[in-house]
């Protein structure tokens, strides 16, 4: 009798230690969905900008500069109308809205918030360009259908280049 009960309290224990085992396996918590944002950038700010950080809305983690991704001489994008605007992609995880926070040369700061990048628009097209003004409040967010913009875009997303060289590990 008392060899039985020892089985049966190793048994309990072997299960005991499976169960416990696998919960903690399980609670790695969900997994993270990303998306490609296809992006022309338009710097009307008035400013040079030497940072643009484009991350989910509360994200802490900013990503990388997208700047150097524009291949501009010193990093610098200025300001005003120019022939080629940037075209391109980054990845981000899926997010309701989205931040940019711009670096200028001046060493001064601008907040864009709440983005929303990833609402179709009535023809069921998503953003795919922001054009940056003085004001954060300014900021324009649409489709731009000029015949060289999405093109360009999903000619960058076929070649897996990102503007900032981000990519998430998967």
């Amino acid at each position: 009798m008392k060899k039985s009960v020892l089985i049966m309290l190793v048994a309990l224990i072997v299960v005991g230690c499976a169960v416990l085992t696998s919960c903690q396996t399980k609670a790695q918590g969900p997994a993270v969905e990303y998306v490609n944002l296809g992006l022309e950038f338009k710097n009307k700010s008035e400013k040079t900008i030497t940072g643009l950080y484009l991350y989910p809305t509360g994200s802490e983690e900013l990503y990388q500069n997208i700047i150097p991704g524009f291949g501009m001489d010193g990093n610098l994008w200025t300001a005003g109308k120019v022939k080629v605007y940037p075209k391109g992609f980054v990845i981000r995880p899926v997010a309701e809205s989205y931040e940019v926070k711009l670096v200028f040369e001046d060493g001064t700061e601008m907040i864009v918030p709440e983005l929303d990048l990833l609402t179709p628009d009535s023809d069921g097209r998503l953003p795919n360009e922001i054009s940056f003004k003085p004001d954060p409040n300014d900021v324009k967010i649409k489709f731009d259908d000029d015949a060289d913009v999405q093109p360009a875009i999903e000619e960058a997303i076929a070649a897996g280049v990102t503007f900032d060289g981000w990519y998430p590990n998967v």
